[in-house]
């Protein structure tokens, strides 16, 4: 019994070790580098569980690229249908395209989210979902198929936001086919002037 014992506090030491010496690598940062088409791209981990180490900012309707992944954010839409206590329901007209051979699936829920003001963060919520299957031409249910060597374009999302929430980044990991790959994530500062309303 007490080599068994010896055992997993000798594997438990070992976890520790490993997860300390982990995290660690998370707390370098570094400054600001420019690539090649002229986005900003920093070192530094997203408020989003940590995961990201590259960072990429862009403006509306700007692409980015990252992982063999162009991104642009086309709209930001304000489909006038709100929760039972007035959030308005936001959806996201994007373009996405897939540099490889290989064509894969992405979804909302672990692509994206919206990064508030106060650095709350909104994750999609099926309401939205079903109410833009119904309501909004070119709406396109998630999961949705990326081809190969092509693109996908067209209204995803949505996301239900706090009243009032004009000022709000939306971020995107480009994670191709595998869903647990988010070193990247790409960031869309939005204001109030570029919502649309359908």
């Amino acid at each position: 019994m007490k080599k068994h014992k010896t055992i997993l506090l000798a594997f438990l030491a070992t976890l520790m070790i490993s997860a300390t010496s982990g995290c660690s690598g998370n707390t370098t940062v570094s400054s600001p580098e420019t690539s090649e088409n002229g986005n900003i791209v920093t070192n530094q981990p997203s408020k989003n569980n940590g995961i990201a180490v590259n960072e990429i900012s862009v403006n509306p309707v700007e692409e980015a690229n990252a992982n063999d992944t162009g991104f642009r954010l086309n709209r930001v839409i304000d489909s006038g249908q709100t929760s039972d206590s007035g959030e308005p329901y936001i959806y996201l007209d994007v373009t996405i395209s897939n540099h490889t051979d290989k064509s894969y699936d992405l979804n909302v829920l672990n692509n994206f989210y919206i990064l508030l003001a106060n650095e709350d963060e909104v994750h999609f919520d099926v309401r939205t979902q079903l109410y833009g299957t119904k309501n909004i031409s070119n709406y396109i249910a998630s999961p949705f198929n990326i081809p190969a060597n092509g693109e996908f374009s067209g209204i995803i999302g949505g996301f239900i936001l706090p009243k009032d929430s004009q000022d709000f980044t939306v971020c995107f990991f480009p994670t191709q086919d595998d869903a647990n790959n988010k070193s990247n994530v790409i960031k869309v500062n939005i204001s109030s002037q570029n919502i649309e309303k359908l």
